[in-house]
């Protein structure tokens, strides 16, 4: 009589018995999330510096206390905010120095405002006596009403009562004032070695693309960019962790980096420099799901482009492993071809690296085998082999059910290579055939 393990998915040709062991407290957990763009803020002029603070594309407006700006102002980066979430969930952004706090002074009171940088330049506060009793504190940025305390005497109490943007000390009694306008803020000059903290601290945070909009004048930001092609690699080949990088016009030669070569003007007539096109870059790659390409994917805002390249330059792009803007037959502004920087094809990466999509694949499947496979939760022995092979076809199938590869062989896909599993050392062979997408249409038409 036949027997041994049974795949629900896959069945049995012979009649027989047979079992699998489980276990009942073993969950399968699904394909990672992905939509978080890491964007660092370089001479933002107001915020904290060295930390990560999440901007969601629900709530875009929630961390402008922190930023000094709504995403909606004009400010250049809170450009690259909004391009970005044109197609992220998240972006974390990063202000590498905070530079110096504004400062203002009534009487006995001493107000500060809440971050460095220029911006709070446009702080000030008046103090107007209050009919009733007391005093009332408005505090403005620029012309804005930004909070109000009422009905307050002393400084102590103001102190107490404030919450944010400006930070009040002294002591004694509030006296009247018509405005003290902060002064003193100035920008912080951020170094080479204030991005290689952000990079480094970059590995404890959640993200998918970096978009890395420094501009490279006259060379200045090439050691920064391969800085960041380093610490990508470190990330994917050493820590586990398979993060990108958008970066302009640098030729990486490796599947982690994207290389953006050409730029848009939005339909509002701003025109974006390759380094700030980065951004939006990073979020369409962060957001589109391992069953998605971006080629022919359209910038959406996008009225022109700075740089279009004839068919020649297009070909010879692509080659270079540049990703580029280009005119649909529809006239709109699309993705020409959403390959990454990988041009050299040595083994074991052959040229379906270079697509982001099938990376995509690559990438995520790696993550739910991080998630689902962490060390100490398996024994290492039949019954744990069992249950860890059902566990990795569950995840084929859900990978297969979504588009994201194909022809998986459930019995033979996923197996824990038992002779030379042993100790607390197991080894496993898994083989995945990516999906990519019907991006080359070749069409034959005879006629009669």
């Amino acid at each position: 009589m036949a027997g041994g393990n049974f795949d629900r998915l896959a069945g049995k040709v012979r009649p027989g018995t047979y079992i699998n062991f489980e276990s009942s407290r073993q969950d399968v957990i699904g394909i990672s999330e992905r939509g978080t763009v890491l964007l660092p803020l370089i001479d933002h002029p107001y915020g904290p510096d060295k930390e990560f603070i999440t901007i969601s594309g629900g709530a875009p407006d929630a961390m402008r206390e922190k930023l000094g700006f709504s995403v909606y102002d004009n400010n250049p980066s809170m450009l690259l905010i909004r391009e970005a979430l044109k197609n992220a969930s998240n972006v974390v952004v990063y202000i590498p120095v905070q530079g110096t706090k504004a400062t203002g002074t009534s009487g006995t009171l001493t107000a500060t405002a809440e971050y460095g940088g220029s911006h709070g330049n446009n702080l000030r506060f008046t103090i107007i006596e209050n009919p009733g009793a007391g005093f009332d504190v408005t505090l403005y940025l620029e012309a804005e009403v930004i909070a109000e305390y009422e009905s307050l005497t002393t400084v102590d109490e103001l102190i107490a009562a404030s919450t944010g943007w400006i930070i009040f000390s002294g002591t004694g009694n509030l006296t009247a004032t018509s405005g003290v306008q902060l002064t003193g803020g100035a920008n912080g000059a951020t170094s080479n070695a204030d991005v290689t903290e952000f990079l480094d601290k970059s590995e404890s945070v959640s993200w998918n693309t970096l978009a890395f909009p420094i501009e490279n004048k006259e060379g200045n930001a090439v050691a920064l960019y391969e800085a960041v092609a380093t610490k990508i690699k470190n990330l994917r080949e050493d820590v586990g962790k398979y993060r990108k990088a958008v970066l302009p016009n640098f030729f990486a030669d490796y599947e982690g980096v994207i290389n953006v070569t050409n730029s848009v003007i939005l339909t509002d007539g701003t025109s974006l420099s390759t380094a700030q096109a980065t951004a939006w870059v990073a979020g369409v790659d962060a957001g589109a799901s391992n069953t998605q390409s971006n080629t022919y994917t359209k910038y959406i805002g996008a009225q022109d482009i700075v740089g279009v390249k004839n068919h020649a330059e297009a070909v010879a792009a692509i080659k270079r492993g540049e990703f580029f803007f280009s005119f649909s037959e529809a006239g709109d502004i699309v993705v020409e071809y959403d390959i990454n920087s990988l041009i050299t094809f040595d083994a074991p990466k052959d040229k379906t690296y270079r697509k982001n999509r099938v990376l995509r694949v690559f990438d995520t499947f790696a993550e739910s085998l991080m998630t689902n496979f962490p060390p100490n939760r398996f024994n290492n022995n039949a019954i744990g082999w069992d249950v860890m092979e059902g566990i990795g076809r569950t995840v084929l199938k859900q990978f297969e059910d979504a588009g994201a590869i194909k022809n998986a062989d459930y019995d033979n896909d996923f197996l824990v290579d038992r002779g030379a599993s042993s100790g607390d050392e197991t080894f496993f062979m898994v083989a995945i055939e990516p999906v990519d997408s019907a991006e080359k249409l070749f069409f034959t038409i005879k006629s009669r």
